[in-house]
């Protein structure tokens, strides 16, 4: 018999936000960490990162952010948020706790083996989120380098470019705000951002409102007025000329939105020095697309990650390669179907249903982090999941306590 009806893994925001909607539905429920930290990933990031999503949306249920952390909290700050808010909501997290395998058990439930054990549920929440599945790209050489080449996930402080020659690649959030921190220790007085296709820089408060802001104007509009003003808010840009970057094709998945002064400022006094994007390694620096060289030091895999599930789940799914492009400015709360690397959800019965195509009992929260943003984004997901779980605890009877 279950310890209980349904088992959360991983306590980072989706975790916390699932077993808080666990827990006003009434469904009986654990929720487990593999370490011994809330949050993990939230907690040793580099200190220097804020959110890219505005405090209108990005809190947790029932607690705003302070006023005085602004309007972009940084990582510390929203890790305390995190941990104050679990301990008001008295979430009964179990800590150092592993899972090596989860799989259905043939009888209507999930089998999930852990380092206590094993033990069977109804259904269970992977809430592992990506952040541990760091993806590298295959570049040839780079066996051959004889300096450093490490991931975003693994920089936390100026110090570890402190007079190196320093390449970043990848021109994400991660990779901008990295390479403006590193510009400002890395030898030379600047960092190489490597550019494949392009950027996309934006105003961080176009008009003195932040893009969120826009958003709750514009949900009070009715749809052709929202379209049309958050079209103009999305089509202002800077002209990329004055900063020495080039813009990248329409949907071409690689111009993510930069918005802030910071990475234009270093631009401008030439901490951040962009460059193409790397063909192939020697054993000093890297060739570059346009022909050039850069002899290096370190190098920054700023590369993005995908989802952690593979690491546990043992099943078949079926997943996506696709990435997301919005058919609409005003389509902001449903997520799609199959993001490019998780698998594809059962919509039949809901348009944006969190159970995996095939798998009753197996429900994702934390999958789409664009619109309002991932955080507001986890609490939606989390809601529809405790929905869906409970008609399913309703309709199915567990063969273990099947009398």
């Amino acid at each position: 018999m279950p310890s209980a009806d349904v088992l959360v893994i991983g306590a980072g925001p989706a975790g916390i936000n699932a077993a808080y909607a666990l827990q006003q539905a009434g469904i009986e429920y654990r929720i487990i960490e593999r370490t011994h930290k809330l949050a993990p990933t939230w907690s040793s990031l580099y200190p220097s990162l804020r959110l890219n999503t505005s405090r209108f949306y990005s809190h947790l249920p029932g607690r705003k952010f302070p006023l005085h952390w602004g309007m972009f909290p940084t990582a510390p700050q929203y890790h305390r948020h995190l941990t104050q808010w679990v301990a008001e909501q008295e979430l009964p997290i179990e800590y150092g706790i592993e899972v090596y395998r989860v799989a259905a058990d043939g009888d209507g439930g999930w089998q999930v083996e852990t380092s206590q054990g094993s033990e069977r549920y109804r259904a269970v929440i992977p809430a592992t989120g990506v952040f541990d599945n760091p993806v590298l790209p295959e570049i040839e050489g780079m066996d051959c380098f004889q300096g450093q080449i490490i991931h975003s996930r693994d920089y936390r402080f100026p110090h570890q470019v402190e007079g190196k020659r320093v390449l970043v690649v990848g021109n994400g959030p991660s990779g901008t705000d990295i390479a403006v921190a590193a510009g400002q220790a890395a030898a030379d007085g600047c960092a190489y951002l490597s550019i494949r296709t392009g950027v996309d820089l934006r105003p961080r408060y176009p008009y003195g409102v932040n893009r969120h802001g826009w958003m709750l104007i514009s949900e009070r509009l009715p749809r052709q007025l929202c379209e049309s003003l958050m079209g103009h808010i999305s089509a202002l840009k800077y002209n990329l000329e004055d900063f020495g970057v080039w813009e990248a094709p329409a949907q071409s998945g690689s111009a993510v939105g930069y918005r802030g002064p910071e990475l234009l400022n270093a631009l401008r006094e030439g901490q951040v020095v962009p460059v193409r994007h790397p063909l192939r390694f020697d054993a000093a620096g890297v060739h570059l697309a346009d022909g050039g060289y850069l002899e290096l030091d370190l190098v920054i895999m700023a590369t993005g990650f995908l989802p952690v599930l593979h690491q546990y789940l043992d099943i078949e799914m079926q997943f996506s390669t696709a990435a997301y492009y919005p058919d609409s400015g005003c389509d902001w709360d449903i997520g799609p179907n199959g993001v490019r690397g998780w698998p594809l959800r059962d919509v039949s019965g809901h348009p944006n249903g969190r159970q995996v195509l095939g798998h009753p009992g197996l429900y994702l929260v934390g999958v789409f982090y664009k619109g309002r943003g991932a955080f507001y984004n986890m609490e939606i997901e989390a809601a529809i999941a405790a929905e869906q779980i409970t008609e399913q605890l309703s309709q199915r009877v567990f063969a273990a306590v099947a009398v």
